[in-house]
Formats: structure tokens, sequence, C-alpha cells
């Protein structure tokens, strides 16, 4: 049993086979569709090239590290800048969390079309770029993480307050003035030590003894 398409399975499978690398970065302004070379295939009705105007070129990928733990796959994809606009725009803030799809797949020689469909190698998301700087090129790397990073988040800052709840529900004042509460719950941080204590249960009645010496029950 394979995950590949049958068609991409016995292609693979022959005694020569053209392998295409291809990468969809989908930023707020901008999708670009890249090829690992200056070739031109269409996958599902989209049209990915050896370059993209206005973005630049794919010139890397370092291996993709499995996740364990409360860590997700990744892995990092080295552009090639057009020029110091394009630069500025694959660098840009808003563009974490901008999805990205690496996709491995092979070539019909004739035909010039993609035989079945491409196996996607690592859905997801970008984390944050890197410059770096060589002889006459400038390169951005992205670091890239899987989209199952997005259900590890903590949430720590979510508590029961009234400056959260405001937050969520901006003036909404239900929680301003809340009484007969018996019980604090704190979320995403310790209780807080000292202050009033509440005594319940047999704990209270001897308290009360305590306090009360000539007390009758």
């Amino acid at each position: 049993m394979t995950v590949l398409s049958p068609a991409l399975d016995a292609a693979l499978a022959g005694a020569r086979v053209t392998m295409f690398g291809a990468l969809k970065i989908e930023l707020p302004t901008i999708t670009a569709r890249l090829l690992d070379g200056s070739a031109e295939i269409t996958l599902g009705g989209e049209d990915y090239a050896g370059s993209a105007d206005g973005f630049g070129t794919w010139e890397s990928i370092e291996e993709i590290e499995d996740g364990f733990g409360d860590e997700a796959p990744g892995t990092t994809i080295t552009i090639l800048p057009q020029d110091d606009a394009a630069t500025a725009l694959i660098s840009d803030p808003d563009n974490q969390y901008s999805p990205i799809t690496v996709m491995v797949g092979a070539r019909d020689d004739e035909t010039g079309l993609s035989i079945g469909d491409p196996y996607v190698a690592i859905r997801g998301v970008i984390d944050v770029p890197i410059h770096g700087f060589g002889l006459r090129e400038t390169t951005v790397e992205l670091d890239v993480v899987s989209e199952m990073e997005l259900l590890m988040f903590n949430d720590e800052d979510r508590v029961m307050s009234p400056a959260f709840h405001h937050r969520v529900w901006p003036g909404e004042l239900g929680m301003d003035h809340c009484t007969g509460v018996t019980d604090n719950g704190y979320w995403g941080q310790n209780p807080p030590s000292g202050g009033i204590q509440t005594s319940r249960g047999f704990s209270a009645i001897r308290q009360a003894i305590e306090n009360r010496p000539n007390m009758r029950l």
C-alpha cells in the first residue's frame, strides 16, 4: 500500500522518470507557484514555473523533519527574491501563518503534463523569515512548520477575569460586579497566596469553636 496515486507510483517504479518539485506560497498580497527548475507545468488547473514575477525563484528546501512530543513537522525553504521590493514583500510580518504547500511529482516528457496527482510532502505555514546575504545575492529563508503546530498553543492568556472578559466582549460588564462566587477559578496562573481564606465543613466548625470558646453547639 502506498500514499502515492497509482499513476505516479507506476511512473516512479519505471526505469526512467522525470521528477519535479512544486512549491505554492499563498501570501496575503500574492500567490507564488514555483518549480525547482526552469520548466513550466500545470497542476490542478494552476500554472507553475521556475520564477514568479514580483517574487523570485525557489533555491532549495531542507530535509523535512518529523515532529515528536509537542513539536510539529517542519522544514526551511530558501527563496531568491527578484529584487529589494520582493525581499520586503516576502519578509512582511503579515505573512506569518500564510499557507505553504510542497509537492513532488513526475512529468510525462511527451505531453509535458503531470503523471497522476503529485505527492504532497508537507502542507504547512510560514513561521519566521530569515535574511541571508552572500556574494551578489540575497536570500530569504522561510521557516515552515506543519499546520498541526497551531493545535499546540497553550492559550495561557485566557483567564477568568474582567480584563480578559472585556477583551473578548468589549463593553460587557458582567464580570465587573460579580457576587456570590464561592470558588475562584484560576486559568493559566497559580492561585494567589495570602489574603482572605475561606474555611468549610469541619474546618469551619473547628475554627468557630477556637474563635468563640464559650460557644455551645
